[in-house]
């Protein structure tokens, strides 16, 4: 019995060593949504961390950005969140601004669009500062990357030059043409 104890010993110094490593190497899982992300950022997107909005429960999900092109005098700051249950006084059904803070007029039916390109698993999508950004849980994977994408190349520029806020030059051109 006593010629087994030294290699027990050893097994089990080895299993403290190894055992800790083991648990802090990525799982595949946050191995592809590394590369997701990656990609993301390789065109030209920024992808942040944010809460989820409450409607969807705790947790954080990525937000991928397409920044804007000429951000100067862009009505931002306002948000559409995914809500549990469909309703008429909702923007898009299931969609509701956020903190009730919306988007102007001329931004909407374009905005409507876009909810219509974008993948399933998509919670919320934001005008702010660092461009229009789309909350993604990341479920779809390439397709939804690729879906995600395509949309917001194709509707960035149009609600952006929807949210645009006139000078009071353009508004004085505007009145002497009529």
């Amino acid at each position: 019995m006593a010629s087994w104890l030294p290699i027990v010993v050893i097994f089990f110094a080895v299993a403290l060593v190894i055992g800790p490593v083991m648990w802090l190497k990525p799982s595949s899982r946050d191995r592809k949504l590394a590369e997701l992300r990656q990609r993301a950022a390789s065109s030209g997107m920024k992808v942040q961390m944010q809460p989820l909005p409450a409607s969807q429960g705790q947790g954080n999900a990525a937000v991928y950005f397409s920044q804007w092109r000429n951000p100067r005098r862009l009505q931002t700051g306002w948000g559409l969140e995914l809500q549990r249950m469909e309703h008429e006084m909702h923007f898009d059904g299931v969609w509701d601004w956020r903190n009730g803070r919306e988007a102007p007029e001329a931004a909407r039916s374009a905005l409507k669009e876009l909810l219509g390109m974008l993948p399933a698993d998509v919670s919320a999508v934001y005008a702010n500062d660092s461009g229009l950004g789309v909350q993604w849980r990341e479920r779809s994977g390439d397709g939804g990357l690729s879906k995600l994408q395509e949309a917001l190349t194709s509707m960035r520029p149009v609600i952006e030059e929807a949210i645009r806020q006139s000078t009071p030059r353009q508004e004085e051109g505007a009145d002497q043409t009529r």
